[in-house]
């Protein structure tokens, strides 16, 4: 039986049809997993209509609907589980063998994957600059990505590099690690900052020149701070302040780094003053490095990659933002980048 079970991610609004998946599909939303999904969880627990499907669903392959739950009580989980079984005994051969009509997807963003680009694999977690005895590190910790392309990767060596040479990173990319990396996400998903909300900079210096290899040092700071503009979906932290120092090895024959480590040591306040208030500051350090492009799990897609502002990504036919706000509010947020 357990070939049936198919272990799976995708952005859940979409998956779900946002607020309505009439109006999903009537935008022009036909990728046949969601569909399936949706009118295979219109039958659970919060019933056909928009809105979130969160749960566990136990249906058969062909997307036949058997049980379903939200809850956090393993034995309410067990029972409905042990209940989608029963109904799995009870259906005939032939509707344990059905297929659904199609299978194929009509996007994923595992699509976009920047092959011989920069990926980079992000740990963040919560610090203390002093652990006392009956005081325990903060156990949390979140994992994330960070993509850029053969070419914005090649942005971050100067054209002719010499020893000693001070290079900026282009804001678009330093942008890309403010807005959507470097976030109070080390205890889950959070909301990202609009391009102006976020103030820094990314130098390289290089240090080293020879044939088969640039050796250089990232360093950095970072100041993101959510306005008055509306952020749609999860809000960020009010404030977050960033230091950055990394290394480098980039192969000029190849067009790609060999090496790269990127440690971002920040506090996180609660308010967007000037000068805030230091003695209730959150401490929490990301730490960046090549991801393993032969690991399938190191090629997951970036969190917010849906928001990258790049034209090597490919986006589905309806979007988050399309499922999630209604017309005039998106006009608004595209006025904010």
């Amino acid at each position: 039986m357990t070939e049936n079970f198919v272990l799976a991610t995708d952005e859940v609004w979409r998956l779900q049809g946002g607020y309505d998946f009439n109006k999903y599909r009537a935008a022009g939303g036909d990728d046949p997993e969601c569909l399936a999904f949706q009118d295979m969880a219109a039958q659970g627990h919060y019933g056909a209509g928009g809105g979130t499907k969160q749960g566990i669903y136990v249906c058969a392959p062909s997307g036949k609907f058997l049980a379903a739950i939200n809850s956090l009580s393993p034995e309410a989980v067990k029972n409905m589980l042990e209940s989608g079984l029963d109904a799995w005994n009870k259906l005939p051969e032939e509707d344990r063998r059905a297929k659904p009509p199609s299978a194929k997807p009509n996007h994923r963003w595992e699509w976009s994957y920047p092959e011989k680009g920069l990926v980079l694999k992000q740990t963040a977690r919560y610090l203390r600059e002093e652990a006392s005895k009956d005081q325990q590190p903060d156990p949390r910790f979140n994992f994330d990505f960070a993509w850029f392309s053969p070419e914005e990767a090649a942005q971050l060596i100067p054209d002719a590099p010499s020893v000693g040479q001070q290079h900026q990173v282009p804001g678009n990319l330093y942008r890309r690690l403010a807005r959507y990396n470097l976030l109070d996400n080390a205890h889950g998903e959070t909301g990202t900052y609009h391009a102006d909300e976020v103030l820094g900079k990314l130098m390289v210096e290089v240090l080293s020149v020879e044939p088969e290899a640039v050796r250089i040092r990232i360093s950095g700071t970072s100041t993101a701070t959510a306005g008055e503009a509306e952020h749609f979906g999860l809000s960020p932290a009010r404030r977050i302040q960033v230091d950055l120092l990394g290394f480098g090895e980039f192969d000029p024959r190849e067009q790609k780094f060999r090496s790269f480590e990127l440690v971002g040591k920040g506090k996180i306040y609660e308010t967007s003053t000037p000068k805030p208030d230091e003695k209730h500051a959150r401490m929490i350090g990301w730490y960046f490095a090549l991801a393993d492009p032969d690991r399938p799990v190191d090629r997951i897609f970036p969190t917010h990659l849906r928001a990258y502002d790049a034209p090597w990504v490919k986006k589905p036919k309806i979007t988050l933002q399309d499922l999630q706000s209604k017309p005039s509010d998106r006009k608004k947020m595209n006025q904010v980048k």
